[in-house]
């Protein structure tokens, strides 16, 4: 649905940093802005800052890189950006676009990102001149004996009485970094958002996309309305797009904790069983796999680091695709393309790419079967998802942390130690009341920690522990 959209307010980006604040907040995105509202109400009188490396034209990739068509993944009466009030984006639509939205449907991404600057900007108002929105990345973290120091991309420096990192999840290395052979550039599109990913493409060539899940599929949607008619083939190592929302309206379903506790295996058994009695009785599986959410951080944090392990490595591919779900809409328009050969999904793995003639591009996919298979083709996507392992990152503020000692892995390798309300576990193994992290590197702790519903309760609680950590210290 197409809509007119009121301009969204603009947030005042500034490229000065102030010498120092009661509270630094580190991301721009939704978990790093909300964090930042809530320090806002919690501590009237204090001085606070956030830093973010790139600003985009909403809160984070999520919102700020989609186009107007794509959707969100969670229905629209879920969506509240406050843990009190999950109604209110639904509200807000429905005071802009009445009777466009049931509380069940999946809004465009763009809307959500335009509440989302209207929340902030809102809270921005009543602050006043204390809050500061600064153009820089933080690269190093210092803990000094009673204050945090951050370092930044710009050479400046800056202190804080503490510190809320939400620098959501570190990108994956481009996959062809270790089997490019001199492809040319501008073909190779290691981030999907960039301005101009899509532009310049031969509308009958066929591109490749790395990855078939839900950014995968949003860009295969951004090439189609940008007037791309050639084969969009995607490349992941399962082959598998999402699997579908259920229809609205079905009964919930209710797992017992218990059956979860015992490990992958048990879980996984478990699930499946409460999945065929829904199917038998005429109801979506999916029901299955919502009934699993309200016990998912217990369960997760019962496992052993061995069980989490295994989980990662047999059954997460599983999982994704049928807990990270796509529109029904968008999955038959895709199928429909796929049976009149315009989008392929298929198994394997980049192996080499070559430069071709004109600017293109010779791929090399190896298949299941262990044959080598070639496609030339105009351009490639990077869409396979976030590094899983945090050792590996490249983020210069990570980096930092770790080799500091004042973050450390968690059990799974997948992200950062933290406590209850995300205070950062440092080598010494206590938590930080000072560094706080919000978002998805805490998955390693908590497993779900990426979307909306999970990281409003994560932004709220870190908020909240600071304003307590630092009360009387507010100037």
């Amino acid at each position: 649905m197409s809509l007119a959209r009121p301009a969204a307010p603009v947030l005042p980006w500034r490229d000065i940093s102030p010498r120092e604040s009661t509270v630094a907040v580190v991301g721009g995105g939704f978990s790093g802005l909300m964090a930042l509202v809530h320090l806002a109400r919690a501590m009237p009188r204090a001085r606070l800052s956030l830093f973010e490396r790139r600003p985009l034209r909403a809160p984070g990739v999520a919102y700020g890189g989609c186009d107007r068509s794509h959707l969100l993944n969670v229905p629209a009466g879920r969506m509240g950006a406050f843990p009190d009030d999950p109604g209110a984006f639904h509200r807000w639509l429905e005071a802009r676009h009445p009777g466009a939205y049931r509380p069940d449907d999946f809004a465009p991404r763009a809307l959500f990102g335009d509440y989302l600057l209207e929340t902030v900007s809102a809270s921005l108002a009543e602050a006043g001149d204390r809050i500061a929105l600064v153009r820089d990345a933080v690269v190093h973290v210092d803990r000094l004996p009673s204050r945090i120091e951050l370092l930044l991309a710009s050479g400046r420096s800056t202190v804080a009485d503490a510190v809320i990192v939400a620098p959501g999840m570190p990108p994956a290395r481009a996959p062809w970094n270790r089997v490019d052979h001199g492809a040319p550039r501008a073909a190779l599109i290691a981030d999907p958002w960039d301005p101009g990913a899509t532009e310049g493409i031969d509308p009958g060539a066929e591109v490749l996309v790395l990855g078939s899940g839900l950014t995968a599929i949003d860009v295969a949607q951004g090439l189609r309305r940008a007037g791309h008619v050639g084969v969009i083939r995607m490349v992941s190592r399962n082959g598998r797009l999402p699997q579908p929302h259920a229809v609205p309206g079905e009964p919930p379903a209710a797992l017992d904790a218990a059956a979860l506790a015992g490990g992958p295996s048990a879980a996984m058994h478990a699930v499946r069983a409460l999945a065929r009695a829904r199917v038998r009785a005429g109801l979506g599986w999916q029901g299955a796999i919502d009934a699993i959410r309200p016990h998912v951080t217990a369960v997760w944090q019962s496992w052993s680091p061995v069980q989490r392990r295994r989980f990662l490595r047999h059954a997460r591919p599983a999982w994704e695709v049928h807990r990270h779900r796509a529109p029904r809409a968008v999955l038959d328009d895709l199928g429909q393309q796929m049976i009149e050969g315009t989008v392929v999904v298929e198994r394997g793995a980049l192996v080499a790419l070559h430069p071709a003639p004109g600017g293109a591009v010779e791929a090399q996919v190896k298949g299941p079967d262990g044959v080598w298979r070639s496609h030339r083709v105009a351009r490639i996507f990077n869409c396979i998802g976030p590094a899983m392992g945090i050792s590996d990152t490249v983020d210069p503020m990570l980096a930092s942390l770790l080799r500091s000692g004042l973050a450390v892995e968690d059990g799974a390798g997948i992200g950062l130690r933290t406590g209850p309300d995300g205070e950062l576990v440092g080598r010494a193994g206590a938590g930080d009341d000072r560094i706080l992290l919000v978002g998805a590197l805490r998955r390693g702790d908590l497993w779900e920690s990426t979307a909306v519903p999970e990281l409003r309760v994560q932004a709220a609680r870190a908020a909240a522990h600071v304003a307590a950590a630092l009360a009387g210290v507010q100037s």
